[in-house]
């Protein structure tokens, strides 16, 4: 595969190496678009059937919103990369800009690999990022959750785990000698 980093290596700093670089697999990633822009499309349709009292009008619209899904699902994907590197790690996204997240290895309290349904059919899983970062859960009783960073449907989870977990041991290693 083909992955332009030309963005991230951009805000590399001075001796910051590249360990491993990817970006999602498509066909999870697009299945999850589609799914998202249908359920999307069928609410916002039926909201404007219900409003505007006319079925031709909920279709046209739902139809309207599952393209635009679709697009900004395309223009999204086409941007996102991952980067692990010997002192952080880089997430690049953004539908017209670049979004760069950056996230040094003494902030990250423990990194798992998630698998869900997705993952399970297309073989792909993604790692998440717990920095300590906590945000707020909806629903009746407003409280905190915890917040995670991603890596979302990539190949080989487990391999991109070992090698974060080793650059994590590494940076302890460092601190305790």
């Amino acid at each position: 595969m083909n992955i332009s980093m030309d963005e991230i290596k951009q805000i590399l700093e001075p001796r910051e190496k590249i360990t491993y670089n990817g970006k999602p697999e498509y066909a999870p990633y697009i299945t999850g678009v589609v799914l998202a822009a249908i359920l999307a499309s069928g609410v916002i349709g039926i909201f404007a059937g219900v409003f505007l009292k006319s079925i031709l009008f909920a279709g046209i619209i739902g139809i309207i919103v599952f393209v635009l899904g679709m697009i900004l699902g395309n223009m999204a994907f086409n941007r996102i990369h991952y980067a692990l590197t010997n002192k952080r790690i880089i997430i690049q996204s953004g539908i017209i800009g670049r979004d760069f997240k950056s996230i040094d290895y003494d902030r990250m309290q423990n990194v798992s690999v998630d698998v869900g349904i997705l993952g399970v059919i297309f073989k792909v899983g993604s790692i998440k990022i717990f920095t300590g970062e906590m945000e707020a859960a909806g629903g009746r009783k407003l409280g905190m959750q915890a917040r995670y960073d991603h890596f979302n449907y990539v190949a080989s989870p487990y391999e991109v785990l070992k090698k974060l977990q080793t650059h994590l041991s590494a940076r302890k290693e460092k601190y305790f000698r």
